[in-house]
This record gives C-alpha cells, structure tokens and sequence, in this order.
C-alpha cells in the first residue's frame, strides 16, 4: 500500500512539472539571417513548425545582409545569435572583438556559384570585368575573392568587385549589363541559370572545408544565459532534423520566404541544402576555422598561429551529440 501512494504521489509530481514546464513563459531571442538562401532554412523551419517555442524560446527573426552589419548588432546587444559566414566573426575576433564566438555551423563549404555571362570560359576571361556580392566583406564577397585567386587573378587590381545589397540586386545587375558575373547561392545561381547566365565555377565542389554557414554569439551571453543558448542549438538540430525527413514542408517554408515557385529551382535547393552538405550535428569544426584564418594570414597578422580552437564553442552540440539525443531523432 505504501508503495501504491508512493507511486501516486510520484505520478503528480511529475504531472505537475510537466504543467509548469508547459505554462513556463518563453525566452525572447532576437536571431539574424545574412541572406535569403537555402542555407537560411534550418533557421526558418525552426520558426515556422513551432521548434523554438517547443523549445522555450520565442524567437524573433531578423535579415541581416553582410557579416559586418551583424557582428556590430552582436556586439552592440541588439542581436543575441547571429547567423553568418565564419570569416566575418573570425575578422571581428582578431580586430579585438575577443567575446565573439562560433557556437554551430551548418555548411562547412562554400555552398556558393560564380555565374557570369556565357561567353566567360576561362580564367583569362575574368579580367577587368565587373562582379558583383552582397556586401563588402560578407560570405560572397570572400567567396569570390577565393575563386579569383584559384584563377590566378588578383582581385584587388584584376576585376571590379561591387556590392550590390542582395541576391536580386546582383541579379538584376547582370540582366541590365552591369555586371558580367555574381556570386549566387542556390537557389538564386539556378535562377540566374534559367536567364541564359553560365555557372563559370561551383566553390562547394572544390571540398575545401570552411566555417561558411555559422552561428554565433558572445562568451558573455553564454555565461549569462547558457540554457538559451542550449535550447537555441537544441532547436537548431531538430530543425536540420525536419528539414531532412519532411520535404514537402521543407519546400513549402522555401518558397515562403525565396518566394521561388520554380519546382525545378526548389528542388534543386533542398538536394543541396537538405542532403548534400547538411550534417546532422551541426559542429563549429577547428578545420573550417582554420581555412578561415589561413585565408587572413596575408593581411592580417594575428590569423598566422592562431589557434582555431580559440573561436569557437562545440560544447553545446557536443552535449547533445553524445548524449545520443540527436541520433534518436533518426530512429
């Protein structure tokens, strides 16, 4: 009999944490997105299935463009996550932003497309024409400056690099002859594929591993406020999770914010996004990082010997990870 109350009293217990739970009032976290890609997805599939609220977090989401602009709200407080190529907290970190810090990456490559005019085949073609990023210092912007230097052309003296704002912006510089080529991540290089525009050079397909797709925070926000920031990348690995294993959803949130309805283009962006470079445990790696830094080491002189280690903070997947609690989302 005593075991039966026992038993009872336990059942309540547990019952009545699990209300309170439930009842317990969402963390509001105000998270950034630097482009409206296919690599965004994950962030906007955590949105709109409801992820981050099952999470405890109300979650405001906020577009962003160029990697400077968001280390600056980071820094500032206005942005407590933000999502952004690796280079541009990596910058930041070595120019003294030292709080800074990698928390997951989602694309560790370059998932990225110069497209130019057709008539542009070989690397000799590039020079003295025009291209086009969305901001100085942003993701395509380095991404460029890659592909030219693996051209054999300086991109500082060889070609015009211009910051246009946006995708459609450098898109719609192309069309008007303004510019010869751009840099485009699906599913805007297949857009710009189906106007007559040639892809001169995927950077996903060289297998260089590099911090592309990235969030990060500050190591104050993480002292402060650890359990968001667990329940962030716990939301962020369910997400990857959905958008995995549900394709008709996945697409519909895509074309809800690409506001793409080319079948051919959508299905295109989830092959890439979705299964070809999507891990399911979304580390921030020493090898990503340490591509970054090798790139900086010319001008800046505290990338030579740094130790990627130093920019990053895998502890919150890594908890999950080896706790097995991401491998049953799969089961």
């Amino acid at each position: 009999m005593r075991n039966y109350f026992w038993a009872l009293a336990l059942a309540s217990m547990l019952l009545h944490g699990s209300a309170a739970a439930q009842d317990k009032k969402p963390v509001s976290l105000t998270v950034s997105y630097p482009s409206i890609s296919g690599a965004q997805a994950v962030l906007w599939i955590a949105k709109e299935t409801g992820i981050f609220r099952k999470n405890g977090l109300e979650t405001d989401l906020v577009y962003v463009t160029g990697g400077p602009r968001s280390m600056a709200a980071l820094l500032s407080g206005q942005l407590q996550v933000i999502g952004t190529g690796g280079n541009a907290l990596v910058a930041a970190n070595l120019n003294g932003a030292k709080d800074a810090v990698l928390i997951a990456t989602t694309y560790n490559t370059l998932v990225f497309s110069l497209m130019t005019k057709p008539e542009l085949k070989d690397p000799k073609d590039l020079k003295g024409k025009r291209f086009g990023v969305t901001t100085a210092g942003s993701l395509s912007d380095f991404t460029l400056r890659t592909i030219l230097k693996r051209s054999g052309l300086d991109p500082a003296r060889d070609v015009v690099v211009r910051a246009m704002g946006g995708y459609p912006e450098i898109l719609a510089g192309m069309k008007s002859g303004q510019l010869e080529g751009g840099v485009f991540s699906p599913p805007s290089n297949i857009t710009a594929q189906t106007l007559g525009f040639r892809e001169f050079m995927d950077a996903g397909a060289t297998g260089l591993e590099y911090a592309s797709t990235c969030y990060g925070t500050t190591r104050r926000f993480i002292r402060e406020r650890r359990e968001t920031v667990a329940q962030f990348i716990r939301s962020l690995a369910e997400a990857i999770h959905r958008f995995k294993t549900d394709k008709a959803l996945a697409l519909k949130i895509i074309q809800q914010y690409t506001k793409t309805r080319d079948a051919e283009v959508l299905e295109e962006t989830y092959r890439v996004y979705a299964i070809k470079y999507l891990p399911r445990a979304p580390y921030p790696t020493p090898n990503g990082v340490r591509a970054i830094l090798d790139s900086f080491e010319s001008t800046m002189a505290d990338a030579k010997g740094a130790d990627p280690e130093n920019f990053i903070d895998g502890s919150f997947v890594q908890e999950l990870d080896k706790s097995g609690w991401i491998a049953k989302l799969y089961q």
